[in-house]
């Protein structure tokens, strides 16, 4: 299990945008995408000598700073709740999925579970935590084709 912490606001993926030139349509991944995304592979990229190979588990705890112009009360309250605002969380998870293709996984279609979760906290920053699945995960092909067949 490979865990890492991205500082910072938590960000989501950001839309295509285009753009037309000389006639032609031109689509193009905003610059701030761009930017965090090589800010996750630049972080990730030490923590993994080689893509996992097969499916991978993704953990993402998102964690969003309580606004300073809440009142102290407020503040004390809301630390650890969910964050019910924007952005959503797989925008969030896109946005790091992303930057972690070709150095934790070879394609994003390796993450077959995925799960991203929004708090509030003291400090803003993003928990991301890879993990490759084991081939004979008996216990959720128990779930899927019921037990007891060998």
């Amino acid at each position: 299990m490979v865990q890492f912490t991205i500082p910072g606001k938590p960000f989501a993926k950001q839309r295509p945008r285009a753009t037309v030139a000389a006639g032609r349509a031109r689509v193009y991944t905003p610059k701030e995408t761009v930017s965090f995304e090589s800010k996750v592979a630049e972080i990730a990229r030490p923590l993994f000598p080689a893509p996992i190979e097969g499916p991978v588990e993704l953990r993402i705890v998102a964690v969003f700073e309580v606004p300073k112009s809440w009142s102290k009360r407020k503040q004390a309250e809301a630390i650890g709740q969910h964050h019910t605002q924007k952005p959503d969380c797989d925008n969030i998870e896109k946005a790091c999925a992303d930057g972690l293709s070709r150095i934790a996984w070879a394609d994003d279609c390796q993450v077959a579970d995925a799960r991203c979760v929004k708090r509030w906290g003291r400090y803003a920053e993003t928990y991301v935590q890879v993990e490759a699945i084991p081939a004979t995960d008996r216990q959720l092909r128990d779930m899927i084709v019921g037990g007891g067949a060998e």
